[in-house]
Formats: C-alpha cells, structure tokens, sequence
C-alpha cells in the first residue's frame, strides 16, 4: 500500500480536449532515473526535429 501511496502523489495528471474528444493524459517521473533533466529535454527535441523531417504531425 505504501508504495502505490508514492507513486500516486509522484503522479499528475492534466486533460487535453481536441475537437469533440477529451484526453485525460497521467504523466509521472521515475524516481530512480539516472538521466538528468538536459538529458530529457534533448532526447525530447531530437525526437521533434526527427519527426518533421519525417513529415508526422505534431501530436498538440
């Protein structure tokens, strides 16, 4: 019990509605990472400018 405890309040959570649909979308971050934030960040960039070469729409 106490680890889902922790792992509910390391959780958030946020909608996103798009047209007629709402998307709840539940994020949460790993507690035992060794990659830093910069890390994150650039992976996440890499992965956009990846996708636009490729032509795939962004997901917003």
């Amino acid at each position: 019990m106490e680890q889902t405890a922790s792992k509910e309040q390391a959780m958030s959570s946020f909608t996103k509605r798009k047209g007629q649909t709402t998307y709840k979308v539940n994020v949460f971050f790993a507690e035992n990472t060794t990659a830093t934030f910069e890390d994150k960040l650039l992976h996440l960039m890499a992965n956009d400018i990846a996708n636009r070469k490729q032509g795939i729409p962004d997901a917003e």
